[in-house]
């Protein structure tokens, strides 16, 4: 075995011990399926991480938008039963505000939910309050 073919050897069982894959039953044998192996094992781990991170990504933007609908909802029942606004001008705000939430995402506070609302609900929500 010449020193190149024990370097690979080496870097090939470090590896495989690194990555997690195994020994299994099954081994390379000379330098080519060695080099091929670490390959194909290096890429199978990047996209393992880059698919596990994506589906991650994609759950915690979805807990924080429902996070987001859910503040803005307690908002409206906060305004609700402060300035006792009319049920009918309540529905269309709360349809208004899911609307919006299947386009986009997001505020905080009475000023900023307000700011998102349309013209026209904005101003019967502020005659309502005020």
């Amino acid at each position: 075995m010449g020193e190149l073919e024990l370097y690979f050897t080496s870097f090939y069982f470090t590896v495989t011990t690194i990555m997690t894959v195994g020994y299994g039953d099954i081994t390379a044998q000379s330098l080519t399926e060695k080099i091929v192996c670490i390959v194909v094992m290096s890429i199978g781990v990047v996209a393992f991480s880059f698919a596990t991170g994506s589906i991650s990504s994609i759950i915690s933007n979805s807990d924080s938008r429902a996070a987001m609908l859910k503040e803005k909802m307690k908002t409206l029942d906060q305004i609700q039963s402060e300035y006792d606004i009319d049920r009918e001008l309540y529905n269309k705000v709360m349809r208004a505000i899911q609307y919006e939430h299947n386009q986009s995402a997001s505020a905080k506070g009475v000023v900023e939910f307000m700011d998102e609302l349309p013209t026209k609900l904005r101003l019967e929500v502020a005659m309502a309050i005020h």
